[in-house]
């Protein structure tokens, strides 16, 4: 019983730090014409110029290595870009004192985590149509440097493209 108290906790806590997928696609498009790919130029990217190229590196590689080719004239383009915002905690802390002609009272938030939610979106290189997008939202440590910044957007970008392409019914 002890064990099985011990997993269910570190399952919940390990839950509370993977990423969030969110996918939509436009069921109609022939997702098999989609055999090369290019991107749009990055403008407004919400990214710091060395997550850019981090994020464009693991969308390009992960792309390539599931068989896509990077064309001049492809038959998809990427676009991507992030935002970072602080989610908003549940908890606050009230303190509250008075009587009926008056009182003190103090209020004070808690401050919530860094997420962030990176959009990773094709368009058909033609006619610029957008026929999938995935938002990936995880936890977000801006003090990462390097590798480990690497790696947190490796995953990110893995676990968006790990939807791609989707399994249409038939």
């Amino acid at each position: 019983m002890k064990y099985f108290f011990s997993l269910l906790i570190l399952s919940i806590f390990l839950s509370c730090n993977t990423p969030m997928v969110f996918v939509d696609y436009n069921e109609s498009a022939n997702f098999e014409k989609y055999d090369s790919f290019d991107f749009y130029a990055i403008e407004n990217s919400g990214l710091s110029r060395l997550d850019e190229d981090r994020v464009y590196n693991s969308i390009k590689d992960s792309l390539q290595a599931k068989g896509f080719k990077q064309k001049l004239i492809p038959k998809f383009k990427v676009n991507f870009y992030a935002e970072v915002f602080e989610e908003a905690s549940g908890n606050n802390v009230n303190i509250g004192i008075g009587t009926f002609g008056g009182g003190i009272g103090v209020s004070a938030p808690q401050s919530g985590k860094r997420k962030i939610a990176l959009t990773i979106e094709f368009a058909d290189g033609l006619t610029n149509d957008l026929f999938w997008q995935a938002v990936v939202e995880a936890s977000f440590d801006e003090n990462l440097k390097g590798k480990a910044r690497e790696e947190f957007f490796n995953n990110l970008v893995s676990e968006a493209l790990e939807e791609y392409p989707p399994e249409l019914e038939n």
